[in-house]
This record gives C-alpha cells, sequence and structure tokens, in this order.
C-alpha cells in the first residue's frame, strides 16, 4: 500500500520519514565538527533538544489532532531540534534545549494554510531563545574548550576563563575577525554550535542538491546581495573584498542561507519566488546589521518573510491565459 503524502509534498515520491534522513546525512559533517571542536556536550544538547522534539510532535500530532492512525514519528521534527541547538553556543544551560524544543514544536504546527507553517520552527526557537536568554545564547567560548556534557548549568567562572568575542560581536564596531577568514570558514572561530564551520556546511548543502531536498537557488540569492553591498559599503578598518568575506562568513548568515532558505514549508515553492525571498533577506539583514551593530537580526527576518512567503509565491506563479480556440496556456 503506498504511503499516504501530505502538502506540499504530494507530488512526490518520499516522506517525512525519508525526508528526515536525507536531512539528518546532511547534518553528520557539522555535528561531526561540532563535537571535535567543542567536545561530548554538544552530543548532550543534540540528544536534548532532537529527541524531545521529536517526542513532543508526536504526542501532539497523536492527542491534539487526534490523528490516531496518521500520527507517526516525524523525523523532520528531530531535525529542526538539531537545528535549533546548532543556533546556540556550547555552554548553555541544559534546560535550554528543552525549551527549545517546545518553541519547535509550536511552531512546527503552526501554519497559514495547509502547505506553509507561519514559522520556520528551528528559527522561531532561536529567534525566541535569543531575546528571552540572551547572556546565555551570547556566551562564547573558544574552540577546544571542553565542558561537562552532564552539568545542568556550567559555573560562570569557568566560561567566564574561556569566553571569547565571537566574529558578528567583533564586527558590531566595524572591526573586523581578527583571526581571519579562514578561521571562520574552517570552523576554529567562536560562535554557536553549527555556525562556525563553513566548509561543513557547503557539504551539507551539496548532499541536500544532490539529494533534491535542498535548491541553491535560495543560498546564492540571499549570499548574492550580502557580498555586494558589503564591497560597496565597507567598513573603514579593512579592505572592502576582506570586510565582504567577513560579513558573509560570520554569524548566522550562512547558516541560515543553506537551512532556512530550504525549509519547503515556509518559503516560495516558485523559482522566482525562491529568489526574491533570498535576496530579501540579505538585503535587508545587511542594511539592519549596518544600523543595528552587533545584534544578530538574521533569524527576526527570516520570520518575517516567512509570514509573508505565501503572498511571494502567489504573485511569482505562473498565470493561465486563454487562447481564442478556448485552449489554455501557461502565462509566464
Amino acid at each position: 500500500m503506498a504511503r499516504i503524502q501530505t502538502a506540499p509534498y504530494v507530488h512526490t515520491q518520499r516522506t517525512s520519514l525519508s525526508r528526515g534522513y536525507e536531512w539528518l546525512a546532511a547534518l553528520c559533517p557539522i555535528l561531526v565538527w561540532s563535537i571535535y571542536m567543542f567536545g561530548a556536550r554538544v552530543v548532550t544538547l543534540c540528544l536534548i533538544g532532537g529527541g524531545l522534539s521529536l517526542g513532543l510532535d508526536y504526542i501532539v500530532q497523536r492527542f491534539v489532532f487526534k490523528m490516531k492512525r496518521g500520527a507517526r514519528l516525524d523525523m523532520m521534527s528531530l531535525v529542526y531540534g538539531i537545528l535549533a541547538v546548532f543556533s546556540m553556543p556550547v555552554a548553555v544551560a541544559l534546560y535550554l534545549p528543552i525549551i527549545s524544543a517546545i518553541l519547535v514544536v509550536i511552531a512546527k504546527n503552526a501554519r497559514i494554510i495547509r502547505a506553509h507553517r507561519l514559522f520556520n520552527p528551528f528559527v522561531f526557537s532561536a529567534a525566541v531563545l535569543g531575546i528571552c536568554f540572551k547572556s546565555q545564547m551570547t556566551c562564547f567560548t573558544r574552540p577546544f574548550a571542553y565542558f561537562s556534557p552532564f552539568t545542568v548549568s556550567l559555573d560562570p567562572k569557568l566560561v567566564e576563563g574561556y569566553r571569547v568575542i565571537s566574529p558578528l560581536q567583533f564586527m558590531a564596531d566595524g572591526s573586523v575577525y581578527e583571526d581571519g577568514v579562514m578561521a571562520q570558514l574552517y570552523g576554529f572561530a567562536s560562535g554557536c554550535i553549527g555556525e562556525i564551520a563553513v566548509a561543513a556546511m557547503i557539504l551539507s548543502l551539496i548532499w541536500l542538491c544532490i539529494r533534491r531536498e535542498a535548491d541553491w537557488r535560495g543560498p546564492v540569492a540571499m549570499l548574492a546581495p550580502i557580498l555586494l553591498l558589503s564591497l560597496v559599503f565597507p567598513s573603514s578598518d579593512a579592505e572592502s573584498n576582506y570586510y565582504a568575506y567577513s560579513v558573509i562568513l560570520s554569524g548566522a548568515i550562512f547558516f541560515l542561507s543553506v537551512f532556512a532558505t530550504n525549509e519547503s514549508c515556509t518559503v516560495p515553492q516558485t523559482k522566482n519566488g525562491r529568489y526574491i525571498f533570498g535576496a530579501a533577506c540579505g538585503i535587508i539583514i545587511f542594511l539592519l546589521r549596518k544600523a543595528g551593530g552587533g545584534f544578530e537580526w538574521g533569524y527576526a527576518v527570516v520570520l518575517v518573510l516567512n509570514a509573508v512567503s505565501p503572498f511571494i509565491e502567489m504573485l511569482t506563479k505562473p498565470k493561465l491565459a486563454t487562447k481564442k480556440n478556448g485552449k489554455a496556456k501557461v502565462k509566464k
């Protein structure tokens, strides 16, 4: 018996289970590198955030939406939970991924229409936690400073001894990251668990594109305007090209360009819609960063565009035009 598909995947042969496995495979390079950089506490955070997201989502489907026959473990909930953990520093308390899992499940089940979620689940979690727990979400520690994987809340004095400034915090006053672009590219910079190694994210994107779970148009459309604007409006403390590369590789920009622009239920499904969504993200994020210093605007911008993505898709859908002989054709 064929498995029942749900929107927006009704025209594909893939279920949420198979999609989840593809995405989990894509996250492996980031997870492995993050464990190498930050230690076993990464595993604990991912198990709590990802596992609880998976379990809570099943409970919601089974008992809130009364899906007695159709309810089953949705592996994409696990993916969203892990991505939400990737947006945290490794030194956060172990109760933060619990809160994150709750936020992920809320966002996953809040829909505008059947095929569109109101917000991207992991982006929603990161944005809320960034506002409510700002001190923890901006407590970055240097790589290879391994902390206990089972201590609920780390000793503030211990964490303070390993604290460092992230590339985005460097750029808040117009400076660029002092350790260089290569440190950001290969993951030796400070930052959140999943945002530091751009090279690992590139591997994830390649895998998702090969498996047709992602479209390169979204990331390119988001990164291109940021790169161009950074070249036109560089920092006074650095060469324009060096500043532009630092911007692209800092904070959540690359992380969002890979994963947020390819979340099928919160971005437009049309090709032109993907271009508009990605370009709008890039332009608005750059302008707000210039105006607002070191605050990470990326998550908030993505959430706003998630809410309007159905309208972007509506405007970019091919329209039907009627010929004189009564036959319809697609009007681009």
